[in-house]
């Protein structure tokens, strides 16, 4: 009876999650909570891996938890390149500071990689590992696809200018 619930409770969440990725292009996903795409990429994901209720139960807390490190690793990339947007680094000497933080977070984001790699052994075999992050890079693509036909769709350029990185 357990598994019968967990399995009709697993399909509801892919319907709902695959619900809003299909109705999704009447909504601006700049604007969606956070939840919501979350939502949508657990349903997402959980459908592409096949995972049954039992994977699932054993999957998503290890796969939260890196990609909420990742996730922080990532912030911490990008505030460094967005402080050279802010007026940029006044000297080589800040500028090597800022590149040498960027590559150690690089390697700690490799790092955390292999370490969840180590993590999902008994979990889900290579294979399947392999199909989540194709998974991730599909769903991120589809997400940003979404966006941009929302933002041509309200008449907003296709691509927003970049700013001159030669300064």
């Amino acid at each position: 009876m357990s598994h019968l619930f967990s399995k009709i409770v697993l399909q509801r969440l892919l319907v709902w999650g695959l619900m809003v990725l299909g109705f999704g292009s009447n909504i601006a996903y700049a604007k969606l909570p956070q939840e919501r795409v979350k939502a949508a990429k657990v349903a997402y994901l959980t459908r592409e891996l096949g995972l049954s209720p039992q994977e699932a139960e054993r999957f998503w807390p290890v796969y939260n938890e890196f990609e909420n490190r990742r996730d922080d690793l990532r912030h911490r990339m990008k505030d460094l390149m967005d402080e050279r947007d802010g007026g940029g680094y006044s000297s080589d000497e800040r500028a090597n500071a800022a590149l040498d933080e960027w590559m150690n977070l690089r390697e700690q984001e490799l790092q955390l990689e292999k370490n969840f790699r180590k993590s999902m052994q008994g979990i889900l075999p290579s294979r399947r590992l392999v199909v989540l992050h194709q998974a991730e890079r599909d769903f991120q693509r589809e997400l940003l696809k979404r966006l941009q036909e929302k933002r041509v769709g309200a008449g907003a350029p296709a691509r927003r200018p970049q700013p001159n990185r030669y300064r």
